[in-house]
């Protein structure tokens, strides 16, 4: 009788530590995890914040449109493009295309707080400036030495040289910092657009794995309680 309570107590008190063991195991798998989405989380926004870092400048470049009568023909008129520059630190490498034709007469740079004006292929005297900018596509690099395309509509890509020397553009990006006025227009303060990757609310790790842990504790008990029951049995029997 008392071997086979003894028996009955290891078989117990193994499976007890089964338990224990294996809930332990799933409470670490899950924490690891929920630690790995958190830290991958931080990463992705730390990389987001870092991009939207580098094109505050790239942001800050304006283009506008004029538009003036011909000296070649009556009937034509001349836009104009002016790019000001209200950062505190130049661009360069100035390149532009205007209605899919490159300008030579978009070239140099632009130093900081100035305004720089080149013309455009003349046209008909029915060209309307609010026109020209959809058409106008600006090349140039700032001051950290990244190559950028910003479009008509503000748009701005990043670009990566290949081994041929040609540029590819990668997905269109959206200004970080509204336009500020220079020369010619009223001043405004630069305002910070809203950020695009709002802070996460993370759910805690160990709040994940409450219920684990509450498992582990209730199998811990179940083994006392069972201890202390076939201590008692096997007291009354020998007594």
């Amino acid at each position: 009788m008392v071997e086979t309570l003894i028996a009955a107590f290891g078989s117990l008190v193994a499976l007890g530590a089964l338990v224990v063991s294996f809930m332990a195991h799933r409470h670490q798998v899950a924490r690891a995890a929920a630690l790995d989405v958190r830290e991958g989380r931080i990463e992705a926004r730390e990389r987001a914040l870092e991009q939207r870092e580098q094109r505050i400048q790239a942001s800050m470049i304006e283009v506008h449109a004029s538009a003036s009568r011909s000296s070649l023909h009556d009937d034509w008129v001349t836009p104009r493009l002016m790019i000001v520059n209200p950062s505190n630190q130049p661009i360069r490498d100035l390149t532009a295309s205007y209605r899919g034709e490159a300008v030579p007469d978009v070239f140099g740079s632009v130093g900081p707080g100035t305004t720089r004006s080149f013309p455009l292929p003349p046209s008909g005297n029915d060209a309307r400036t609010d026109l020209v900018l959809p058409q106008v596509t600006l090349h140039f690099t700032d001051a950290a030495g990244t190559r950028w395309r910003r479009d008509g509509s503000g748009g701005l890509y990043r670009g990566i040289r290949r081994a041929n020397g040609e540029w590819e553009w990668m997905g269109r990006e959206d200004p970080v910092i509204t336009e500020s006025r220079a020369n010619n227009y009223p001043p405004a303060v630069a305002q910070a657009a809203p950020d695009a990757y709002p802070r996460q609310r993370l759910r805690r790790p160990y709040l994940r794995s409450l219920g684990h842990r509450r498992l582990i504790l209730v199998g811990a008990v179940a083994i006392a309680l069972a201890a202390i029951l076939v201590v008692s049995v096997v007291s009354l029997v020998l007594q």
